[in-house]
């Protein structure tokens, strides 16, 4: 039984049945190029995005609130609830959740707020009563611990005046003793010695508590409230669909399977 050469094909055969094809690869292209542009400007919704930063209530430092638990508290029930009935939406906490993403600005105690939503309005409002709300919820706790800070402070204040006021008279009982003629030297020696011992125990006193009063002074200063770093803007255009981009792509993949076609028609036709 006589052999079947391999048919061999190069490069100039492929390029010769593309050529030969090229109707149909480009009808497939072109449908490709029509339907991802028809699919892209009038099935699929636009999704518009906006975001904020603001940055969480400090003291000495340190943030009152945890972060991490924070980035989940603004996606919980607890706030999208609240959210929800002020701007009266016909979503539930969980569809809204969905469009919301959160993440805190490594190195600081800045957090970012993004939303998703049909309209430019929409997730610009709802981004912002999000961050307005869950401040309300945790601002009191920061009011709260610098009332602390700030009561203490008073009260430090306080018994640093009393003191003050102790060791000036102290000096002036001092002097009194040492113009006094009715008492002797020796009198006065121990009077004065007594004094002196029981002003440096006041004076001890008085620069501990001043230490700690200009303390809670410097974390009354370095205390740092909610403060929005950048607003919410209104969005110029939609993060999704990518037209421009879903076209190209949609050419491309058009331009590959009309070249596999022409080829598929090529050899299905020689073997028959």
């Amino acid at each position: 039984m006589p052999e079947i050469p391999d048919e061999e094909i190069d490069l100039h055969d492929y390029i010769n049945i593309i050529l030969k094809r090229k109707s149909i690869i480009i009808l497939i292209f072109l449908i490709a190029i029509i339907t991802a542009a028809l699919v892209s400007y009038f099935a699929v919704s636009p999704v518009y995005q906006a975001s904020t930063v603001f940055s969480v209530t400090k003291i000495d430092g340190r943030a009152v609130i945890n972060i991490t638990e924070a980035l989940e508290i603004m996606k919980s029930n607890v706030v999208l609830d609240e959210v929800i009935n002020r701007m009266g939406i016909e979503e539930n906490a969980k569809q809204l959740s969905s469009q919301i993403t959160t993440e805190s600005l490594k190195g600081t105690n800045f957090i970012k707020v993004s939303v998703v939503a049909d309209s430019p309005e929409s997730a610009k409002n709802l981004v912002e009563n999000i961050v307005e709300v869950f401040i309300e919820q945790n601002q009191d706790e920061y009011r709260e611990k610098v009332k602390l800070v700030e009561d203490r402070l008073k009260s430090l204040e306080k018994q640093i005046a009393e003191f003050e006021k102790n060791i000036q008279e102290i000096e002036k009982t001092k002097k009194k003793i040492a113009t006094t003629e009715e008492l002797s030297e020796g009198e006065r020696q121990f009077q004065t010695s007594l004094l002196l011992s029981s002003s440096v125990t006041e004076r001890e006193l008085y620069n501990t508590l001043s230490e700690q009063a200009n303390s809670l002074k410097a974390s009354l200063e370095s205390c740092e409230d909610f403060k929005t770093i950048n607003y919410a803007q209104l969005p110029a255009a939609p993060i999704k669909p990518n037209k421009k981009l879903n076209i190209l792509i949609s050419g491309v993949l058009g331009l590959f399977v009309g070249i596999f076609v022409a080829f598929f028609l090529e050899f299905w036709q020689k073997g028959k």
